[in-house]
């Protein structure tokens, strides 16, 4: 699992060290029941305080995506990943559809959008 940080951005750590687990959970990198590094290991890795890894998986195991056993650890749970990816599909495409309005209102013409998509998915 690489999860990346950025120290400038404006997003919470908390919410990037998520966004990673969850980006690995939804491209299958982490398997059901998988064992997950310890809070104080994912944060010396990642080079966060332990208590920014806590959180996360506090907020992970909130989302059933995670589920903590006491002196064993945290693992992976994905008997809710379906609904969760709908759930995640259906963010992506606000977004995408927020986007296009924007482009649309700032004079970009719909084949200019189109190609740029098109672009995105042939590569």
């Amino acid at each position: 699992m690489n999860i990346i940080i950025s120290y400038t951005s404006d997003k919470p750590m908390y919410e990037q060290i998520e966004d990673g687990i969850k980006k690995a959970i939804y491209e299958g990198e982490l398997k059901n029941n998988e064992l997950l590094p310890s809070v104080r290991q994912l944060a010396k890795d990642l080079n966060v305080s332990a208590i920014t890894t806590k959180r996360a998986y506090i907020d992970l195991e909130h989302e059933g995506l995670v589920y903590t056993v006491s002196g064993k650890g945290t693992f992976v749970r994905l008997d809710k990943l379906s609904e969760l990816q709908k759930n995640h599909e259906a963010e992506l495409l606000s977004k995408l559809k927020d986007s296009a309005q924007l482009c649309r209102d700032h004079g970009i013409e719909k084949q200019k959008l189109t190609d740029v998509i098109s672009e995105v998915y042939d590569k």
